[in-house]
């Protein structure tokens, strides 16, 4: 418990500043790096991290896709073509490789570990498009969404918890956890809201974030569990790997990015 607190307290005190004072650049790089450190993890996961024609191009597409809104700025939809022009690219480069390595790879773990590295890039990159389009504020909301689900689902889950959530997924989430997670959740995305003086009724997206957080929480264990892992990494003592911290974020980033995009388009085209 203590080695968890100081951790977690020393990873914000580096990565806070950053987010405040690195600028667009700097902040998009750290976005970058852990978007690499995230895909490394992943492929390790997935038994595929020996295979440098599979790990490198993963890492550094995954990286360079991150880039893509701080360079296209406000062209979403020039953006968008090419996200999706590196995704079929990328489609294209791991079929190469299930063909020309069939004798060396698991072609199953090789289309998965594919999904799985189009996810995670996806949901790091709808991150930087946030703070590239809207600002800090845009990630404190995200961030605040899924950190403050997970840590009160923790607490809560400690003190009050008795019913078990999903026992054959992850044994110490409970109910009760699940439920002042998503209360405590909500209430951080009302407040980052609040404090900018924005519209309070399109705050309330923060429930069902909260509760996208914990699914993708708990669809990441079902991963590690698939291929036998306790931790996606050991970075971080007492947390585990960078995916560890940031599995529940990339979801809610996705989806962040899904509406908050999808209403700028609406207000754009009326």
């Amino acid at each position: 418990m203590l080695k968890r607190t100081i951790t977690a307290i020393a990873a914000l005190l580096v990565f806070i500043p950053v987010l405040i004072w690195g600028g667009s650049i700097v902040t998009t790089a750290a976005f970058a790096l852990i978007t690499g450190v995230s895909v490394y993890e992943m492929l390790g996961c997935c038994k595929l991290n020996k295979n440098y024609f599979v790990l490198l191009p993963s890492i550094l597409g995954s990286m360079a896709c991150v880039f893509v809104p701080l360079v296209l700025q406000m062209r979403i939809f020039a953006a968008a073509a090419v996200m999706l022009t590196g995704v079929i690219c990328a489609l294209l480069y791991f079929m190469g490789v299930a063909v020309f390595c069939h004798k060396t790879v698991d072609t199953e773990k090789l289309f998965t570990g594919f999904s799985l590295v189009v996810y995670i890039t996806a949901g790091f990159t709808a991150l930087s498009a946030l703070y590239t389009l809207y600002g800090l504020w845009a990630v404190a909301f995200v961030l605040c969404v899924a950190w403050f689900t997970d840590t009160f689902a923790y607490f809560s889950g400690m003190l009050f918890g008795k019913k078990k959530l999903c026992p054959e997924i992850s044994p110490k989430k409970t109910v009760a956890g699940a439920i002042g997670g998503t209360i405590f959740g909500t209430v951080a995305g009302l407040v980052v809201f609040y404090i900018m003086d924005l519209d309070m009724g399109f705050a309330l997206c923060a429930l069902p974030l909260s509760i996208i957080s914990q699914l993708g929480d708990l669809a990441a264990s079902v991963i590690k569990r698939r291929f036998g892992v306790k931790d996606y990494g050991k970075i971080f003592p007492g947390h585990g790997g960078v995916l560890d911290r940031f599995d529940s974020i990339i979801p809610v980033s996705i989806v962040t990015a899904m509406i908050f995009l999808g209403y700028w388009i609406l207000v754009w085209v009326i």
